[in-house]
């Protein structure tokens, strides 16, 4: 059964990895530069998101969108994008070494 689950895990983690489009996530990311500093490497008291989990940071974005977290400029910022978008610029910023 361990064995299944852990397919099952490999296998949803490539389907995503196939739908990635390195230049479209580079593109979207850029609309986060202005507060995130250039790839996420913020040096102001804005979050720094390079390297974040790209799971991790797509629930928070999502959360952003819908509501489930306050703070003005992301909630704005996050109801601009599609799921679909957001899940590139999550996985653009995840390959960022931090």
């Amino acid at each position: 059964m361990k064995k299944i689950a852990l397919a099952l895990l490999c296998l949803s983690s490539l389907s995503f990895a196939a739908d990635y489009d390195p230049i479209r996530g580079e593109m979207l990311s850029l609309s986060c530069t202005s507060c995130h500093g250039i790839d996420g490497k913020s040096e102001a008291i804005t979050p720094y998101i390079a390297g974040m989990g790209k799971a991790n940071m797509y629930q928070i974005l999502l959360d952003y969108k819908n509501g489930k977290r306050v703070e003005t400029m992301m909630q704005k910022h996050a109801k601009g994008f599609s799921d679909e978008e957001l899940e590139q610029i999550s996985y653009y910023f995840s390959n960022i070494k931090r």
